[in-house]
């Protein structure tokens, strides 16, 4: 008797026991389905392309913007010099960087001038590569500067493999063939983007609500006229709509302010300038993102996905929401390709552009990325102590003249080695770098009619 009735109350717990699990499993479930649920409609809501799709955009009868080629028939002796300099350069061969890590993710954020009009292709006006490292808990956020001087592969509307700008590769063929330039001159592997255009990004700054950024009196004056006022002759609002007051401090921009802001050049060291308020700009985005609440944020990624274009796959989208939030506590590094002393500014059949030493350049991101390795300093002083001994050839070759010219230019780039040496967040980018402005913004935008240029 005694038995049966521990049978049946053994019976009975087995029961309760199934329920527990079984509204457990059923709970589960629910979380899961919301999730998945969650994620596919933030997935429906992007721009997704494949590669064939994204490129076929770019093959166009838009015209080649003048100075994006370089016209290797019809060289002067001193243009062909200075070519002969990048060749003599590294090529993505002398290298194998593993690219192996999967704790490793690198997407390249690519911002093109596409002002819905105009007779040009859209380059790429910003290029900055973000770099996720789960393993030392990094974001690294590297600008390449957009006028570097390389060898670009045929594809898309580039016809036949020749130099040109690193920013004309988007324009020419998409993501295949700036992924493709990459690799060839850096030997850096990138295969996903993610790729805005003026008004996607003025709308998402919008969305987030503006950011607080300073800006200088020279910096507000070049943000006032040409760029916000071109883009008020395109929104046909007033001319002087949105201006900012020509005085130093600290301001809210809103979406078209902060565009204006990121494409400033002619003042504080030209583009190096420019790719260091773009960097600027991308913490302060990650600063405001990280103190929203939850309701927030979902209504803010909700509404900004459409304004962008990715190839992100869905499993990559997935593993990316999930890790956000730890991602946006990583330690943020900023970087600049090129770094100081490894490039020249010069003017090649009327264009300005920089050649770079591409090896070294390649050398020092993966480092920094990938070995967690600042090597920016070492790299300046091998670079100076280089250049010191050149000046020292030509002084005993008795060219006098250009040998003091050098060895002031010798004595700057130590001056910078050793305070790079020393604090290695020093860059000479802002002090006394020569602007660079190209001929797509040499000229001065009217108020009554608008632009094809950058």
């Amino acid at each position: 008797m005694r038995s049966g009735k521990k049978t049946q109350k053994l019976s009975s717990v087995g029961k309760k026991l199934l329920y527990i699990l079984t509204s457990l499993f059923g709970v589960v479930v629910i979380l899961l389905s919301c999730v998945y649920g969650a994620f596919y409609h933030y997935y429906s809501k992007m721009n997704i392309v494949t590669t064939d799709d994204e490129n076929a955009q770019y093959v166009s009868n838009a015209e080649i913007r003048p100075g994006d080629d370089i016209d290797t028939d019809h060289l002067s002796e001193e243009d062909l010099k200075q070519l002969a300099e990048i060749d003599q350069t590294y090529k993505a061969g002398d290298i194998n960087f593993d690219f192996s890590d999967s704790n490793i993710t690198n997407i390249m954020i690519v911002g093109t001038d596409y002002r819905g009009m105009g007779r040009f292709r859209s380059n790429s006006d910003a290029m900055v590569l973000i770099s996720i490292n789960k393993n030392t808990k990094k974001l690294f956020i590297t600008s390449f500067m957009r006028d570097i001087l390389l060898d670009v592969p045929q594809g898309g509307n580039h016809k036949q493999a020749g130099k040109a700008k690193l920013n004309s590769a988007f324009g020419y063929g998409g993501s295949s063939l700036m992924f493709q330039t990459y690799k060839d001159n850096f030997g850096i592997e990138i295969d996903k983007y993610v790729h805005m255009d003026f008004y996607n990004f003025m709308n998402i700054i919008d969305y987030l609500g503006g950011i607080d950024m300073y800006v200088s009196a020279e910096e507000a004056g070049a943000m006032n006229y040409p760029h916000i006022r071109e883009m008020n002759n395109l929104l046909k609002l007033s001319p002087y709509d949105g201006f900012l007051r020509k005085q130093s401090g600290t301001f809210h921009l809103n979406g078209k302010q902060t565009l204006a802001y990121t494409r400033v050049r002619y003042v504080g060291g030209g583009d190096f300038g420019r790719t260091e308020r773009q960097r600027k700009v991308i913490a302060e985005i990650i600063k405001k993102i990280k103190k929203m609440s939850a309701k927030k944020l979902n209504s803010f990624v909700e509404r900004c996905l459409r304004y962008v274009t990715t190839n992100v796959s869905q499993t990559e989208l997935m593993s990316l929401l999930l890790d956000a939030k730890d991602i946006m506590n990583y330690e943020q590094v900023n970087a600049r390709i090129p770094i100081d002393s490894t490039y020249k500014s010069s003017k090649i059949q009327g264009t300005y552009v920089l050649l770079i030493d591409l090896k070294r350049n390649a050398e020092y991101w993966y480092s920094l990325v990938y070995l967690d390795k600042d090597i920016s300093g070492e790299i300046i002083k091998e670079v100076e102590q280089e250049k010191a001994e050149a000046a020292a050839i030509k002084a005993v070759q008795g060219d006098a003249q250009l040998a003091v010219e050098e060895a002031i230019n010798v004595a700057k780039g130590f001056k910078n080695a050793v305070k790079k040496a020393t604090d290695p967040s020093y860059s000479a980018e802002s002090s006394d770098e020569e602007t660079v402005v190209s001929t797509d913004e040499e000229q001065v935008i009217s108020s009554d009619s608008s632009s094809d240029d950058t």
